[in-house]
């Protein structure tokens, strides 16, 4: 971007904004912000030089932050730790060729004083950082002590709060990497959007910022919880939800045959730190049950797919029974309707999607699903609405286009008896799979094979006028 560019959009910011602040409104909750930095002077091809993602709790205490270089590898993570009254008590963090985090302490002397210590593996302090806070309780002076006092960082703010000017002094007196903030676009709930940093009188970088009021939990390129449940790293593959949707189940790879499974919590308004099913690191995909005590899964063995599940214990996972043994059915891609009722792909057919029961650890097929399927094409990865309303599935048949993407067929009456209509390509998704539609924040969710990606439910226009409600 040149300057005169940036100049040009900057007024339409400016007297955007100056129209928009003589509004009011409800206050919001700040859940999710991703800030990218550019460096000043600019063209048009210019990428960032580094984000920072921060999520928020429901109550608006940042739960996490990450920082992204300019090739979206993590340079921090750092989770907040907080008591049963929600005052900090700590955080883990972890940095560039670190694989496991590290601790920090955080205590409040008193109303206006905050002590960071950093701790070594031996439990022992090695560094101290002492924040003097004012009345909103932001710092305006950080004091930072090893073995002795190294300097100071002075902080002053605008009326708004936002930090205004930065600078470090050494016990010297002598200053250094002073900056200033000047803030070109404030949106209507006083949060800014666009800031110029600025050393030594230059402009030095834009910083854009992304703000989400609600809990979508989506970048700007529609990837759903990035670096959280969609990561720069590996390949996410499959996802699903418990029928809560309190638990996260999903698979991500750096070698496609060979995923491994991980579980995520909701707690207090997010999905927080994904935790790895040890039991299921080398695995093809799979799914957790409605009530979270059981996942269905396949593995790849000797050119089959051998579904095998695994049942909740005390100490974690039950060895995996083997159903491909007892049932004499391969496939995977599954997803549970209830906890008896299971759609899932078998490779018949080049793949089709069928009905299924699990009943004393034997699957049996009972609805072949016959209209949804094609003899040429691959069917997978099916999605029933919780109401049985509809279908929706992936279809991928090669050379022809007009037959890969998300299908979606509607139940035509409310027969007990699988009556689908003829499946209708969803043109406005791009390829995909593992489809998941989350009720709470009304998004689809899927997976493009880098990345789970969400968008608005609306955007897939459901013909609402053919769906019978069976609530």
């Amino acid at each position: 971007m040149t300057k005169a560019k940036y100049g040009s959009l900057l007024t339409l910011l400016i007297l955007a904004c100056t129209e928009e602040n003589n509004r009011t409104g409800p206050e919001k909750i700040v859940r999710f912000e991703k800030i990218n930095y550019y460096s000043f002077p600019q063209d048009g091809t210019s990428q960032a030089i580094k984000s920072r993602l921060t999520y928020y709790f429901e109550n608006g205490k940042p739960y996490r932050w990450i920082e992204l270089d300019a090739s979206h590898k993590i340079m921090t993570d750092y989770i907040y730790e907080y008591d049963q009254n929600w005052i900090q008590v700590g955080a883990k963090y972890k940095e560039p060729r670190e694989n496991l985090y590290a601790t920090e302490k955080v205590r409040f002397t008193n109303d206006s004083t905050k002590v960071t210590e950093w701790i070594d593996s031996t439990g022992v302090v090695f560094y101290t950082m002492v924040d003097d806070l004012n009345e909103h309780g932001k710092t305006y002076r950080a004091t930072f002590k090893g073995d002795k006092i190294q300097g100071y960082d002075s902080t002053s703010y605008t009326e708004q709060g936002y930090p205004e000017r930065i600078f470090f002094t050494n016990t010297k007196g002598e200053m250094f990497h002073d900056r200033h903030f000047k803030y070109d676009s404030i949106d209507l709930n006083q949060e800014w959007i666009i800031r110029r940093k600025i050393m030594k009188d230059t402009i030095t970088e834009i910083q854009i910022r992304q703000v989400l009021y609600d809990s979508s939990f989506v970048s700007e390129d529609n990837v759903f919880y990035p670096e959280v449940l969609s990561t720069a790293e590996f390949s996410e593959n499959s996802i699903n939800f418990t029928e809560s949707n309190t638990m996260v189940f999903q698979t991500r790879t750096s070698g496609w045959e060979n995923q491994s499974a991980f579980i995520t919590s909701y707690e207090n308004g997010l999905f927080t730190e994904p935790r790895p099913v040890k039991l299921l690191d080398s695995i093809y995909n799979g799914a957790i049950s409605p009530d979270g005590n059981r996942i269905i899964f396949s593995v790849k063995e000797n050119g089959s797919e051998i579904i095998k599940i695994t049942s909740r214990t005390q100490e974690g996972w039950s060895e995996p029974i083997n159903l491909t043994e007892k049932s004499s059915i391969s496939g995977g891609y599954f997803y549970w309707y209830s906890e008896k009722e299971i759609y899932f792909y078998i490779p018949d057919n080049n793949g089709d999607i069928v009905k299924g029961r699990l009943e004393n650890d034997t699957l049996k097929i009972t609805d072949a699903l016959d209209g949804l399927n094609t003899v040429h094409a691959t069917e997978f990865s099916p999605y029933i609405d919780k109401n049985g309303r509809f279908i929706l599935f992936t279809r991928y048949f090669e050379g022809d286009e007009s037959q890969q993407g998300f299908f979606i067929s509607y139940k035509m009456d409310n027969s007990i008896e699988e009556n689908w209509s003829e499946p209708k390509k969803l043109n406005m998704l791009p390829y995909g799979w593992s489809g998941n539609v989350l009720r709470e924040t009304n998004q689809f969710i899927y997976s493009n094979g880098d990345d789970i990606i969400a968008v608005p439910l609306g955007d897939l226009r459901l013909n609402t006028t053919t769906i019978v409600d069976y609530k």
